[in-house]
């Protein structure tokens, strides 16, 4: 029994023994711990830095949606499409205090942007053709303006403000823009043509000689409109077209009357030339001179005036193209 007991007492001392000498412990997770807080502070960072740069990327889309909110107003979207500027401008004060209370507002500004530009397209599209309808301009390009009427009216009525609002906005814009190009086109075409005749009936009277700095002006007129129509600028095209034609035509006029003026003097000299030549052979009848010169009367072959010589007007008038041309356009 007292052997049993000693037994037990050693094999229990050894078991301590074991336990005791077992490896010492490890700080590894201590080390684990500083490793943790080193990655969740560099996290911390990035996400502050992610935060800081879509705030500012916000901010910049904000100024711009200010700056289209503004061109909107500017082209009357408030009066053209009042339920959908209304309904912009509840979603503008809306984001602009979520923005305040730190929210992630990016999706509904970029949204907005749209909106607001969507809103001047529609402004402009709507002047557009009520222009158009005025002056009588949809037979230029009759099925572009059909379109672009119908997307109006549609949009007009139109309760559902999305992407698909900001869409048709700007197509019906274009196809009015179109229409008026066209419209504008054919008339800039039309009065190049009667300024070019102006300038050949301008020309055929040597205006270029009498009153050149008036025809290079004219000229600088006519070559302005032809920049202007290949430009894409036809309103601009006209006028210019407009004041050659007429500073041409004018030239043309004075320098007729000035000329008729001068042949009708003409005549006269001729007529009293004439009657002198009478009165001459009746004076040499009656009392000849006989051939012995006499002070005053000039020679027969005497030249009493200076040939015309048109050198000057050939180098002096310009040449334009009697047409123009230019790569059509298709609308959107």
């Amino acid at each position: 029994m007292i052997k049993s007991k000693l037994v037990l007492a050693a094999f229990a001392a050894m078991s301590l023994a074991l336990i005791s000498c077992g490896s010492s412990p490890k700080e590894e997770p201590e080390i684990q711990e500083e490793n943790v807080s080193e990655n969740t502070a560099e996290e911390s960072q990035d996400q502050q830095q992610i935060s800081e740069d879509t705030e500012e990327s916000n901010e910049a889309t904000l100024s711009k949606i200010e700056s289209s909110r503004q061109d909107a107003i500017n082209a009357g979207a408030q009066n053209a499409a009042p339920d959908a500027f209304n309904a912009a401008e509840e979603e503008y004060n809306s984001v602009k205090a979520a923005m305040e209370q730190g929210e992630d507002v990016s999706a509904r500004l970029k949204d907005l942007l749209a909106r607001y530009q969507a809103l001047k397209a529609y402004a402009d599209a709507v002047a557009k053709k009520a222009k158009i309808d005025e002056n009588g301009f949809a037979s230029y390009a009759q099925n572009v303006y059909n379109d672009g009427s119908s997307i109006i009216s549609e949009l007009a009525s139109s309760k559902d403000y999305g992407s698909d609002w900001n869409k048709k906005a700007v197509s019906a814009d274009a196809k009015m823009t179109f229409v008026f190009k066209a419209a504008y086109k054919s008339l800039a075409q039309a009065e190049r043509t009667e300024a070019f005749k102006a300038k050949r009936n301008a020309d055929s009277i040597k205006c270029s000689v009498s009153r050149k700095a008036d025809y290079d002006k004219f000229v600088a007129n006519f070559k302005s409109g032809d920049q202007n129509y290949v430009t894409g600028n036809p309103e601009g095209a006209i006028a210019n077209y407009t004041k050659a034609k007429e500073g041409f035509s004018s030239l043309y006029a004075q320098v007729s009357e000035a000329r008729a003026q001068a042949q009708a003097a003409i005549e006269e000299a001729k007529k009293r030339v004439a009657e002198s030549e009478t009165n001459a052979q009746w004076a040499d009848k009656e009392k000849p001179l006989g051939d012995e010169p006499v002070e005053g009367i000039e020679e027969a072959d005497t030249q009493l005036l200076e040939a015309d010589d048109f050198t000057k007007a050939e180098n002096s008038e310009v040449e334009i193209e009697e047409t123009i041309e230019e790569a059509a356009q298709e609308a959107e």
